[in-house]
């Protein structure tokens, strides 16, 4: 489908599909769709980890979420770059949004950082 520029739509046996290793969830397919057919009906499981919230206010940068050994986040989906902080802008620590399909739900990074600076924002049905 043109409207998707993950390709993550596909076509078979004549029924339109989406790989949701691929989609980033930009709705762009919703939006164009001239039926208004297309719902986002992709989370099925209670309690379905959909993000992870970082409170930078929290955080003291201690890194141990972008060790890259799996201890912490065994997919590593975390990393430095810049985060707002109040009204300024300063380097922290970011979920890889775009990967959350990646995310296990194993709640290992909420469990381990020192902080509590990361809350995982679950899908309540």
């Amino acid at each position: 489908m043109r409207a998707c520029r993950a390709n993550a739509i596909y076509f078979e046996h004549g029924i339109r599909k989406v790989d949701y290793s691929k989609c980033v969830a930009c709705l762009s397919c919703v939006l164009v769709c001239p039926r208004n057919t297309i719902q986002v009906t992709s989370i099925d499981q209670p309690e379905q980890i959909v993000s992870i919230k970082i409170d930078h206010e929290k955080c003291s940068m201690c890194e141990n979420c972008i060790d890259q050994d799996g201890g912490f986040c065994p997919q590593n989906l975390f990393y430095i770059d810049s985060v707002k902080k109040g009204d300024k802008v300063e380097v922290g620590i970011r979920f890889k949004f775009k990967e959350i399909a990646k995310c296990q739900g194993c709640l290992k990074c909420e469990k381990s950082c020192p902080e509590k600076a990361i809350q995982p924002v679950k899908y309540e049905s």
